[in-house]
């Protein structure tokens, strides 16, 4: 079998978060968004998780000097990340780690800023930004992205036109859960409904405030599919 097929998960894995590397170089807005959402504090460490090739960490690794340090599920995680890193000559200021959302392998208060774009709906939301919350240190910032009840009802729009019925019915189940998650406040992770759920500013709000975490505001490239959140952690009591 040809290595570069594109039937080949490890290929597919590795051209995707290619894409997504050079999707947000070629777009320096990104870059100035976060540091603009994070200007003021002390930067020294800065966690993605979900990372895919760590995109996401290079402006504060390259403006901060910061330690910037992916986490991602994939069986390769950080294998793009690191060649990508190192063509820019800054393997030392990165590293990854394979690891999940719910059981991050790092101490309390390890981080002055925490990015999770688009991970969330694929977690057990309690559990991850419970994780969330205990590493990132007081007054650290959170940079939160995740999937509305929006965007499965847009993809299902454009699925149902190529009468992609597998994804009709995927996305169909996540808003179910995300349904249940909503009304009953417990997300549901089973056969029947999946282990995907979307979240929306009501929701997170909630969740957030139980763990002491707060939206400050939202980035630019928030929108009704995808919205993109500013979170604080509290600062500790005098």
């Amino acid at each position: 079998m040809n290595n570069t097929s594109t039937d080949n998960p490890r290929t597919e894995y590795n051209a995707y978060v290619r894409t997504e590397w050079d999707l947000f170089a070629g777009d320096p807005a990104r870059a100035r968004n976060s540091l603009a959402a994070t200007k003021g504090i002390e930067i020294k460490r800065v966690l993605d998780v979900g990372c895919g090739a760590g995109q996401e960490l290079s402006p504060f690794v390259v403006e901060k000097n910061a330690l910037g340090v992916g986490i991602d599920l994939a069986p390769k995680a950080g294998q793009a990340g690191r060649s990508l890193f190192a063509s820019q000559t800054l393997l030392g200021t990165v590293a990854f780690v394979r690891a999940a959302a719910e059981d991050l392998p790092f101490r309390n208060e390890s981080f002055d800023v925490v990015i999770c774009r688009n991970a969330l709906p694929y977690t057990d939301n309690g559990r991850a930004l419970d994780e969330i919350e205990r590493v990132l240190r007081p007054a650290g910032v959170c940079l939160l992205k995740f999937h509305h009840a929006n965007f499965y009802i847009q993809n299902i729009g454009r699925t149902l036109r190529s009468l992609d019925l597998p994804t009709v019915i995927h996305d169909l189940r996540v808003l179910l859960a995300g349904a249940i998650y909503h009304l009953a406040g417990k997300q549901p992770r089973n056969k029947l409904t999946g282990n995907e759920s979307f979240q929306t500013g009501w929701l997170m709000n909630r969740e957030l405030e139980k763990r002491g975490l707060t939206v400050v505001g939202e980035m630019p490239d928030s929108n009704p599919g995808t919205p993109s959140f500013i979170v604080t952690r509290e600062k500790l009591p005098a």
